[in-house]
């Protein structure tokens, strides 16, 4: 992985470049419809999107009346949503400060791609007001079609082209938040089926909340520090 701002967002805009855009939008948009339920009542709620992508949960929560801003270090993807009129701005998170407090931040499978996870949600929950939460999804990389993969070799872990350098599943994320001080008030998993597979999508869910350490492709947690 680069490691100078340069680097990285040279990277970054060329993974989206090279991403199977379809596919990522589909999951993106499930994805926004997801942490639109966690969240609720948008009245008054100010929300970072960390890490923002494309912008698919920016643009489905300001449709539904949120007030949310974003950013990334990708600045092509910031190019086009300055062009929407959305709020985004560039953002290194292991180098740059958060200098505003926020009732919610959004940091949806973003953690992976990191170093130092850990710190990284130390600073989120640092940017917080008094009653605010996370919403962080991290992929589980050891879901059903990954252990397939890997069975007939196949597996993209550890691909030279692939960006995630932490490997999370549902145990080692509840580690993780545990270890910086953060508890767990909801979580949604995600199922592996994807969107387009609509008659076998109802088959997925269940599988998923019964067994989501094989059956479900990320969760989605909502935390907040413990007092």
């Amino acid at each position: 992985m680069p490691t100078s701002v340069i680097e990285k967002r040279q990277y970054f805009n060329r993974y989206w470049q090279m991403r199977d855009l379809p596919s990522a939008d589909a999951r993106s948009s499930e994805r926004a419809e997801l942490v639109r339920s966690l969240l609720g009542d948008p009245a008054g709620l100010e929300i970072l999107d960390i890490g923002c992508g494309r912008g698919t949960v920016l643009e489905h929560l300001s449709r539904h009346g949120f007030q949310v801003s974003g950013c990334d270090v990708a600045t092509d993807n910031l190019e086009t949503l300055k062009s929407k009129g959305l709020s985004v701005f560039e953002y290194d998170i292991e180098r740059d400060a958060l200098h505003q407090n926020y009732d919610v931040i959004l940091c949806l499978e973003v953690l992976q791609q990191l170093f130092d996870p850990a710190d990284a949600l130390t600073k989120f929950a640092h940017a917080l007001q008094a009653e605010g939460c996370l919403i962080v999804s991290v992929p589980n990389e050891f879901h059903i079609w990954a252990r397939l993969r890997l069975l007939f070799g196949k597996s993209r872990l550890g691909h030279f082209d692939e960006s995630h350098i932490r490997l999370f599943n549902p145990s080692r994320a509840r580690g993780l938040f545990a270890r910086v001080g953060l508890r767990t008030e909801a979580v949604v998993n995600v199922s592996a089926i994807p969107p387009r597979w609509k008659l076998l999508r109802p088959l997925g869910k269940m599988l998923a909340e019964f067994l989501p350490g094989l059956f479900a492709l990320s969760q989605i947690y909502k935390l907040r520090p413990c007092l």
